[in-house]
């Protein structure tokens, strides 16, 4: 398909500028790579969206990677509450889909993904995956925090001494982190956590920060599974992946880790990092790993389409402030 044909669409103006550049490498892909000529509605508003996948071509699942991805999307929908299947099904942008696409593959070799963590955190105990579980929700067990945190992806992995190490996986693509308050965060599970695990500078400084308050919440949730699995002393690690070029993501995990006492109990990836790791421990083949670089990080195949969208955007403003 020829530049010219493609068909990006309407997209919100509300977008902070990150947020739009994302959406308009995901209009392209809709329309270059998976040949969706028409594009779909936002869930709430309802306007035409050119990131937004139509009802047929969602129902093809196009909005997943490969079957793997498909399968997990489907198995934690039969759980019940915790993943937006309007979303996760026809948002090109959706952080949900993107963990899906991700990580659905890796977790499904145990030793390769182990092999790829080892790599992103720095270490080289890891040494088999045991469970993964998508959109991880603790409510109705003892792990909870007296809230309905989710965690993008909980790993429990085995260590070469027979350890057990948790590992929450944080996915980004363009979205803010979410700054919503919970009243479980003022409880005594919060505080009496914060307190035998030592992980906070100042738990209640970080759980107050709207930079900081999801990714704490999300870590602490896994602290809370590795200090009632785990052995004294061990702690849970975060892992947050994002864009490369998500400056405001990368400003507010800079923020968390400077409030965070364990050292290297959260770590900072970039996809770009991921991919390649990923490559290099087999949990991705070559063919999976250049698609989803094309999908969601090497805006470099839409910079085209991007410089027409922001030249017809600046004449725009300029005619009306004329």
């Amino acid at each position: 398909m020829r530049m010219s044909d493609v068909v990006i669409g309407p997209l919100p103006s509300s977008d902070h500028r990150f947020m739009r550049r994302v959406r308009v490498h995901q209009a392209w892909y809709r329309a270059a790579v998976l040949g969706v000529e028409r594009y779909g509605r936002l869930a709430g508003s309802g306007a035409p969206c050119g990131s937004v996948l139509p009802d047929d071509a969602a129902a093809r699942h196009l909005n997943f990677l490969d079957h793997e991805a498909v399968q997990r999307y489907t198995e934690r929908r039969s759980q019940g509450w915790g993943v937006d299947p309007e979303r996760c099904t026809k948002y090109l942008t959706s952080s949900q889909t993107l963990s899906f696409n991700m990580l659905a593959t890796a977790v499904s070799k145990p030793t390769a993904c182990a092999e790829l963590f080892n790599a992103l955190l720095g270490r080289t105990d890891l040494a088999r995956l045991d469970t993964s579980s998508f959109e991880f929700a603790a409510q109705g067990t003892t792990y909870g925090l007296g809230d309905k945190t989710l965690v993008d992806v909980m790993l429990r992995f085995t260590t070469v001494a027979g350890s057990l190490q948790m590992v929450a996986v944080e996915t980004k693509l363009a979205d803010r982190f979410s700054t919503r308050r919970t009243a479980g965060m003022h409880g005594s599970k919060y505080a009496d956590l914060g307190i035998r695990s030592g992980s906070w500078l100042d738990l209640n400084a970080s759980l107050a920060d709207n930079r900081t308050r999801q990714l704490t919440r999300c870590h602490a949730l896994a602290e809370s599974v590795q200090e009632q699995e785990g052995c004294p002393g061990e702690h849970a690690v975060l892992v947050i992946l994002t864009h490369p070029d998500d400056r405001n993501a990368a400003d507010c995990v800079a923020s968390y880790i400077a409030g965070v006492a364990t050292p290297g109990s959260v770590v900072h990836q970039h996809w770009s990092t991921f991919l390649l790791a990923a490559e290099r421990a087999g949990a991705l083949d070559e063919a999976a790993a250049f698609e989803l670089s094309r999908r969601y990080v090497d805006l470099a195949w839409s910079d085209a389409a991007w410089r027409s969208l922001e030249s017809s955007r600046r004449k725009a403003t300029a005619r009306q402030g004329a």
